[in-house]
């Protein structure tokens, strides 16, 4: 358990803008920070940072709060877990005791396979190191690979001993269960035993983008029959392979910087493009390219490049990939390694230096390399090169930005010889196939299940309630009060006698009289607890609610006081001055307090008149006599905001 003052000093540490930056790129707008939304699909960003306020808010899915909440939602965490990430980022200490195995059960599942995983990470480490095996076999792999020291430190790397059970046992001795062992894959369990998934194997954690440890990939040393060189762990509520690259979380940094991600196929590949000084690096890890891992890139850049060993059946195999990332709109590049080699082994030879500017200067487009590599195959057959033609077209034809379609289009007229009309016809009737086609979907781990909120008749009025509360609760507003005294002589003086108040005593002690509450649960919240504060003779401040630890009600907050547009600070230097909300802020408030009344009267008197149909006369004449009565008082509210009352 966290205690209140860690949480406190976690949560003003943790700046919103350094938070989400870790995953969204951001650009600077005014006050304000944008960026493409990391929890659903978007081309044109409108995914708002605000650093002065600490919160985030999209104004396309709507998802909205500060940075434990980001953390929450982006990574499916829990709020301890959050706070415990951000606190690891701003190196705050937090004392925590081992989780007991009662603690452990207690712990939601996601939560105890990451600890289990974290585990098992840590023990494997250790063997690497500390164990003679470990030491002689797994380690004595790594040197022969001339993978450093401080690699194999920075990736975690190490090695599980060739034992049936060795790990398994000392998890189970650790106090870590059994069906969480199986869960996450590290362990076989059948009905007699359990045993060893990565027996006598080199391990390689999968982290996720914030670093946690999610599954592994081993390598086997020893050659047994019917083992397969790699296992991966299975899929599981925290890892599911079409949704992650092996190295994401040590290159989104460089990724950014360089505007650029080097997508490779292998973990060692990896590796040994770090080694080489080539940070902003990634792998598929042996997959298919998902769609998944292209948005995963998407979000910290637009250009991938494909770095390729010389072997072209599996370059031909990964087209499907290359369209996958022309689809997304992204930029795509290729880099080919001489016939033999691949990262890894080109680096091995060549040293950094010498690896750092091959990369650099042997990139082709991709059109320009597909176009060479099918030339190749066709040669002077005109059936093949009709077929290679339309394969050319169709990876044109997925591009979505007209401009950079129109571009390729000339290139490849003049690369394969053919007007540019029909390549033009050739893609319309690609397109054509594929709207024909059914769309299938893959499953968006980011997007929430969270139910969209019901919206009542009074939804936006008792918003407007609640966003006075959390943006001017301790402001003062002055009020005017006109006094009659009359003399001992019976003359008639009047004078004004002038008192201030916070928006927040205006705007409780108006409505606690009324008896008034709010059809919105979280508003309902929000009002409550200004009350409760109230009455202790304290006025709490907006980012209480903001960054509250129930998701909700700072989602509510965020969305009440975050708004899409912000004057600009232009106009000033311009000689023009507005009349901004905060000047005018009696009128402002007295309008939204009579604006909530009257649509509860509203609300009110319609439920008093579907009773009606149902009522004995005398009866119905006493819902009437309400009714009016509610239609007399919404009256009087009218006229102080000028209204017209025509019934």
């Amino acid at each position: 358990m966290i205690n209140q003052e860690t949480k406190d000093l976690i949560i003003e540490t943790a700046r919103i803008e350094e938070v989400v930056s870790d995953f969204v790129v951001l650009k600077k707008r005014g006050v304000n920070f944008i960026g493409n939304c990391p929890f659903h699909d978007e081309k044109t960003p409108s995914f708002t940072v605000s650093p002065t306020k600490g919160i985030y808010k999209c104004f396309g899915c709507g998802k909205g709060g500060f940075s434990v909440n980001f953390m929450m939602e982006h990574e499916q965490m829990d709020f301890p877990s959050a706070l415990r990430y951000l606190a690891k980022k701003y190196n705050i200490v937090v004392e925590e005791k081992k989780l007991s195995p009662e603690e452990l059960e207690r712990s939601n599942k996601r939560e105890s396979l990451l600890v289990v995983t974290n585990y098992a990470s840590e023990y494997f480490q250790k063997q690497l190191h500390e164990t003679q095996e470990g030491k002689a076999i797994g380690l004595s792999y790594f040197k022969e690979r001339d993978v450093s020291s401080e690699m194999i430190s920075k990736f975690q790397l190490g090695y599980n001993p060739n034992s049936w059970d060795a790990f398994t046992k000392q998890a189970l001795a650790d106090s870590y269960k059994k069906e969480y062992l199986k869960e996450s894959g590290l362990s076989i369990v059948n009905e007699k035993k359990a045993f060893d998934r990565f027996k006598g194997r080199v391990m390689f954690p999968i982290h996720s983008i914030s670093g946690k440890v999610l599954g592994f990939g081993g390598r086997i040393l020893q050659q047994e029959k019917n083992a397969a060189k790699y296992v991966n762990s299975p899929e599981s509520d925290i890892y599911h392979k079409s949704n992650i690259l092996y190295g994401i979380y040590f290159a989104k940094q460089q990724i950014i910087k360089n505007d650029n991600c080097y997508l490779v196929e292998g973990y060692t590949d990896v590796i040994s493009m770090h080694q080489a000084g080539i940070e902003n690096v990634v792998a598929s890890s042996g997959t298919a390219l998902t769609a998944n891992q292209i948005k995963l890139i998407d979000r910290f850049t637009k250009n991938i490049t494909i770095l390729f060993d010389g072997d072209a059946a599996g370059i031909k195999a990964s087209f499907r990939g290359i369209d996958l990332i022309l689809q997304a709109g992204m930029n795509v590049k290729i880099l080919l390694f001489p016939d033999g080699e691949d990262p890894d082994s080109f680096s091995k030879k060549n040293g950094d230096v010498k690896t750092q500017d091959f990369v650099k200067n042997n990139t082709k487009d991709f059109l320009t390399f597909k176009i060479e590599l099918l030339k190749e195959e066709v040669k002077n057959d005109p059936v093949k090169k009709v077929g290679m033609i339309k394969e050319i077209v169709r990876s044109i034809s997925l591009i979505p930005d007209s401009i950079t379609q129109h571009v390729y289009i000339k290139e490849s007229s003049r690369l394969l010889e053919i007007s540019k009309q029909e390549i033009v016809k050739e893609i319309r009737n690609a397109k054509s196939s594929f709207q024909n086609k059914p769309i299938r979907k893959e499953a968006t781990p980011q997007q929430s299940s969270t139910p969209e909120k019901i919206k009542t008749k009074s939804y936006h009025q008792e918003q407007n309630i609640i966003r006075f509360l959390l943006s001017y609760g301790t402001h003062e507003i002055e009020f005017v009060d006109i006094i009659e005294e009359i003399s001992e002589a019976g003359n008639k003086r009047v004078r004004e006698e002038k008192h201030t108040s916070t928006v927040a005593q205006f705007v409780l002690e108006e409505l606690d009289e009324e008896g008034v509450y709010f059809d919105d649960s979280d508003f309902q919240f929000i009002f409550d607890t200004f009350q409760v504060f109230f009455k202790k003779g304290e006025i709490i401040d907006q980012s209480y609610f903001l960054k509250h630890e129930k998701n909700n009600i700072s989602q509510a907050s965020v969305d009440t006081i975050f708004s899409k547009y912000i004057l600009s600070e232009k106009w000033k230097s311009h000689g023009i001055h507005t009349v901004t909300e905060d000047m005018q802020l009696k009128l402002a408030v007295e309008s939204a307090i009579y604006a909530f009344k009257i649509i509860k009267i509203e609300i009110a008197i319609d439920k008093q008149r579907n009773t009606l149909d149902n009522l004995e006369m005398d009866e119905q004449i006493e819902v009437m006599t309400i009714i009016n009565s509610y239609l007399q008082i919404k009256k009087e509210i009218s006229k102080k905001l000028g209204r017209i009352i025509l019934k």
